[in-house]
């Protein structure tokens, strides 16, 4: 049997209806709480036809309904203001109380954990999200560009996603698989080789006068 629960979104009553141990959202309510007057408008602008035509919406008698990744993929795609206190709500407060009452999964997890991971999933969701978007409009060559995703860690924002194009030419890997790779599976042409091997032994000569030179220190300490 399905059980309905309301939870509160500001002003706005959002209806929870659990079935085969599941949460399913009222669409509508979802919307409204969002800023949207059409929910058909709404979720055709920001699902796409497979998560339409998947098992992210049903019809449950006459309300059309939506399910965890449905949810997602409407408020991470949002562009309304209360999108993203939105996303932080059902995260931090409602899924951890469906879960708390037992009707919504039966994992031994601490719920506290559940919303924290839940959480982060989602700001980094919408991080990736926006980063790879504006990376993408901004680029000139948009159509033949390569993009780097990466993380950094900030001391104000946390994690941030930051993308930047690749250049074509460019390869990305660990520094200890470069030989490897120098060896038999980098197209190089000749004269970056020679330029490589004549850097490479430049800089073993540096390394080795340093060497010698705390070696000499270290023997005059010893004296």
């Amino acid at each position: 049997m399905a059980q309905i629960t309301p939870f509160s979104f500001g002003a706005h009553a959002v209806r929870v209806i659990t079935r085969n141990d599941q949460p399913w959202f009222v669409a509508n309510d979802v919307c409204q709480a969002l800023g949207y007057s059409n929910t058909s408008k709404a979720i055709g602008d920001h699902l796409d036809n497979d998560e339409r035509h998947n098992e992210s919406l049903e019809r449950g008698g006459s309300l059309l309904l939506i399910n965890e990744s449905g949810l997602y993929a409407l408020v991470l795609r949002s562009r309304k203001p209360e999108a993203r206190k939105f996303a932080k709500w059902v995260t931090s407060e409602v899924l951890p109380s469906i879960r708390k009452t037992g009707s919504y999964g039966q994992q031994a997890y601490d719920p506290k954990q559940i919303a924290l991971a839940h959480r982060a999933a989602v700001i980094a969701t919408a991080e990736v999200y926006q980063s790879v978007f504006d990376a993408v409009m901004q680029g000139q060559d948009w159509q033949l560009n390569r993009y780097m995703l990466r993380f950094d860690a900030t001391a104000d924002e946390g994690a941030v996603a930051r993308v930047k194009p690749v250049d074509r030419n460019a390869y990305v890997m660990p520094i200890e698989r470069f030989h490897s790779a120098i060896d038999d599976s980098m197209c190089v042409d000749a004269q970056t080789l020679t330029q490589l091997a004549s850097t490479c032994t430049t800089r073993l000569g540096r390394m080795a006068a340093r060497n010698a030179v705390a070696g000499t220190q270290g023997s005059l300490q010893l004296r």
